[in-house]
Parts: C-alpha cells; structure tokens; sequence
C-alpha cells in the first residue's frame, strides 16, 4: 500500500506539472474592441447600422487622446478565436458591424456638428493608406500580459482603431 501511496503522488504531481490553468482552459478567449482618438480634439463616432429594416444609430464621445470600449453592438469579441490567430480575431469583430445581407453599415466622424469621414463598408483589407473602421488594416491588437477575468470570460486583449489628425483634416 505504501508503495502504491508513492507512485500515486508522483503521479499527481507530474500531472500537476504538466497541466494548464484549469479555470482558464474552459472559457473563450475574448477582446474588447475600443476606439482611441489621438488627436488634440475631442471627436464623435456615430455608428449607423440596420436594426431589422430600420436605421439606427449609436454614438461615441472621444475626448481628446483618450480610448473607450465601443458602445456600438456590445464592446466585447462576438466570437472567441484562439490566441495567435491575429487576422482571424479582427475579421471577427470588424465584421459585425456590417450587414452583409442588407449591404449596410457606416460610420461618421464629426468634430463639433462638423462632419469630417464618412466611411462606408464592406470590410475588407485596403491596405495602411486608408484608415477606416471597415478596413482590417486599419485595426490593432494589444494584448495584455495576463487575462483580466469579467465574470464568466477572460479577457486576452484590445481590439483598437484609431482615429489620426488625417482624419480630422489636420
């Protein structure tokens, strides 16, 4: 029985050795996707979008050099994508904010009552020349040292677009 007892906890302490965080290893890895004005002007981001056949609108404040998590949809991933797959988790998220069936989505960047951008989907990949919600390029991710943890999610990192004096016409 001692010899048994002995292999038992060596065992269990080369499993222990081996294994992952069991509380992370069951849950999705989510981010969050947040806009970031870095410009010296506070900035307004109204988010249009298709509620059934009806248009509606939200809207995001920025004051000047700051971020905040998008109000528009919910600020959080839509889908969890393995950590590493970059591409795959902007895709995800820029893609919720067009209606693909209706061809309907557009942002508009205002200064003041002044309109500045109005960007229009599909998304797609348009290269760093163009900086648009609807352009993957335009997207970064930060990824956080360790997960910070809301409730029953763990959240790995940002999802950030940036809005730039280009932009604004400065």
């Amino acid at each position: 029985m001692k010899k048994l007892t002995m292999h038992f906890i060596a065992i269990l302490i080369g499993l222990s050795m081996l294994s992952c965080d069991p509380e992370e290893s069951f849950y999705i890895d989510l981010y969050q996707r947040v806009f970031e004005n870095a410009t010296n002007v506070d900035v307004t981001i109204v988010y249009h979008s298709l509620d059934s056949t009806d248009e509606k609108s939200d809207t995001l404040r920025l004051k000047a050099n700051s971020k905040m998590a998008a109000n528009f949809t919910s600020s959080v991933s839509s889908d969890g994508v393995k950590d590493g797959n970059s591409k795959l988790i902007i895709e995800r998220n820029v893609g919720i904010y067009y209606d693909h069936i209706n061809n309907y989505g557009k942002f508009e960047l205002f200064v003041g009552d002044e309109l500045k951008k109005e960007w229009i989907g599909p998304p797609s990949y348009l290269g760093n020349e163009l900086n648009s919600p609807y352009n993957y390029d335009s997207w970064s991710i930060l990824k956080y040292d360790k997960p910070i943890r809301d409730g029953d999610y763990f959240m790995y990192g940002e999802i950030v677009f940036t809005v730039s004096n280009e932009d604004i016409g400065n």
